[in-house]
């Protein structure tokens, strides 16, 4: 017997075996040679750990599997050695659709895979280290992409060699294969002036999908089911894109094709960061640049100016920030050596959605599921969201914070066993007419054992005391939903200069699932414009934001108005009637500023969002 872990699936051959963890996200290879006393020898991650099947090679020195994970990779393993599993390839088909890949058989150097709604996929492995998919019918062409549909078994075996396919919908399929050997592509990337291996450099057969990326020894491995001529495009952070033309492929052949690059000339890229209505310097300002190749960071001096040694040309969208100022995101820019110093302005506010570190605190004592800054992965419980897919939108980057944020299944990296904390930095709010904390926040409590019992607790801070303004339970309306909170705090405490928000969740016995988050975090004066009464539920979007004055609200109530005003509260657009759907504003006109958009239902309750109008 061996119970260390939960056993999936099992190949054995002599006296080992070879085990697929599918909840621990491994596999392992054990000494069964004395039965009652089973040996662990090696253990190894799998692409996506959530390893369902595994099946050995005749020589017994490869072992190949497959995670049953939308987007998942079927992988290839060196397990000569079981005390020393070394990874070689991975493969994923039909990449982006979000398929499914079941289980995998190895017949004379093929493997034969089932693929829930793709169908039954044929890989060439003679070299495990390069796979190429060489084959592939779909039994279920009324399925794509993501979910549990079609081909769910293929048997390769027979004497026929005919593959017989269990299809969940279509039942019994029998199809006959026609076997054909890849022509593969590998060689190596190196930089034209040093010679030392380029990493992370992308070689691609232009019009395919069939690419690679080298490691640190500049290494690549690709191919393709079809004999020919193809051109291959070569591209790697910091060089040159290179294109290679009438690059010979040959049916059962490896061509090499090794690719020098010449590299980029980077520049020194210096700026400011200043105040948007004094034009003082800011000093301390986190400043990052960003774009598909590069990133970079950096924070301010002194006087609010900033340097990156070594910037490449690009077109690179732009952060900067710091608490008791309104993060900055223009639209991205084209940066060359001839762009000269950037010059970033800042508007003064209590405000942040998360995409720079501006200084929350977390605490806590539970096993898993902690608060992290991060762009929300999503996740589903009985088919309802329990983590957000994404963050609110219509604010700086894709981050908000979340408690745990590892993917998977809905209880993979919940709140467990205790208390998350999130708590603000300091804000003042003296001086304030009206002042409000306004962010939106999202809880999910269900699952579990007996009635879900957990909660998340709003708190505010006044620098000496705190007090509840709010807990949420399973009860409260919008659960796995972002929903709008406005916090008037003169209705719980008096404002002052030292206060604080806090964020508590937690997972209280006998344990449910449970989620938190929090994004766009502000404190606004809402009587310095006429737009009062924030309602918690007037749920809508706006895109894009920042934009040149032509944008879309997205939801918002049924026979509501939206209205723009300005910093004086004057009316500079609408007021339109608004049906729930889509409605879309053309403010093209009233030039470039920081505007509020209202948002009103057919009782008078309002809410407003913060709006950039570029030129």
């Amino acid at each position: 017997t061996y119970d260390e872990w939960y056993v999936h699936d099992g190949y054995a051959r002599g006296d080992t075996l070879y085990a697929g963890h599918i909840y621990d996200g491994f596999f392992s290879i054990i000494d069964v040679s004395d039965p009652a006393a089973p040996v662990l020898l090696g253990t190894q991650d799998t692409p996506n750990n959530f390893t369902h099947n595994v099946w050995l090679d005749d020589s017994g020195e490869h072992l190949f599997t497959t995670d049953e994970r939308t987007n998942a990779f079927v992988g290839s393993y060196d397990v000569s050695d079981p005390t020393d599993i070394l990874f070689e390839d991975k493969l994923q088909s039909d990449p982006g659709s979000g398929t499914i890949p079941h289980n995998t058989y190895w017949l004379d150097h093929y493997l034969v895979t089932s693929y829930y709604t793709y169908g039954v996929v044929i890989y060439d492995v003679t070299h495990p280290d390069n796979m190429v998919e060489v084959g592939h019918y779909d039994t279920s062409p009324d399925h794509q992409g993501d979910g549990f549909n079609g081909d769910w078994g293929v048997y390769p075996f027979f004497p026929s060699g005919n593959l017989i396919v269990s299809d969940i919908e279509r039942g019994l399929v029998i199809l006959a294969p026609d076997y054909q050997r890849a022509c593969w592509l590998e060689g190596t990337v190196s930089d034209q002036v040093s010679t030392a291996p380029v990493n992370q450099a992308t070689v691609t057969i232009v019009g395919l999908t069939a690419s690679d990326i080298t490691g640190f020894d500049g290494q690549y491995g690709t191919g393709y089911s079809q004999a020919g001529t193809y051109d291959v495009a070569v591209n790697a952070p910091g060089y040159v894109p290179a294109l290679v033309s009438g690059v010979e492929l040959v049916q059962g052949q490896v061509t090499v094709l090794d690719v020098q690059l010449e590299p980029l000339v980077s520049f020194a890229l210096q700026g400011v960061v200043i105040d948007a209505v004094s034009g003082d310097p800011i000093p301390d300002a986190q400043v990052e640049l960003s774009s598909v190749d590069y990133a970079y960071g950096t924070v301010s001096g002194p006087d609010g100016t900033f340097e990156l040694p070594a910037v490449f040309a690009d077109s690179y969208a732009v952060l900067a920030g710091k608490w008791g100022w309104r993060t900055a995101c223009p639209a991205p820019q084209s940066i060359t050596q001839a762009s000269g110093p950037l010059t970033i302005a800042l508007e003064r506010g209590i405000a942040d959605d998360f995409a720079l570190d501006l200084g929350w605190i977390v605490s806590g004592g539970a096993a898993t599921g902690g608060w992290v800054r991060e762009v929300p992965v999503g996740t589903v419980l009985q088919g309802q969201p329990s983590n957000p897919g994404s963050d609110v939108a219509g604010d700086c980057g894709e981050k908000a914070y979340v408690t745990g944020n590892g993917g998977g299944d809905a209880g993979t990296d919940d709140v467990d066993d205790g208390s998350v904390v999130l708590l603000s930095p300091e804000f003042d709010a003296t001086g304030m007419v009206d002042a409000h904390v306004r962010f939106y926040r999202w809880f999910f409590n269900a699952g579990g054992s007996g009635n879900p019992n957990d909660q998340m607790i709003i708190e505010l801070e006044d620098g000496t005391s705190s007090v509840v303004v709010a807990t949420i339970n399973a009860n409260s309306p919008g659960t796995g939903a972002w929903l709008l909170a406005s916090i008037d705090i003169s209705d719980h405490m008096a404002p002052t200069a030292a206060m604080r928000l806090r964020v508590t969740v937690n997972d209280n016995a006998p344990g449910h699932i449970v989620e938190g988050a929090i994004d766009r975090f502000e404190l606004i004066e809402m009587s310095t414009t006429s737009v009062q009464d924030i309602a918690e539920q007037l749920f809508y979007s706006i895109r894009p934001n920042p934009s040149n004055g032509a944008f879309e609200v997205v939801g918002g109530p049924v026979g509501g108005t939206i209205t723009l005003h300005d910093a004086t509260g004057r009316v500079v657009w609408g007021p339109v009637r608004t049906m729930g759907g889509t409605t879309a504003v053309d403010a093209t006109d009233i030039g470039a500023g920081t505007y509020l958009l209202s948002v009103s239902d057919v009782h008078g309750a309002r809410t407003t969002e913060r709006i950039m109008i570029q030129p």
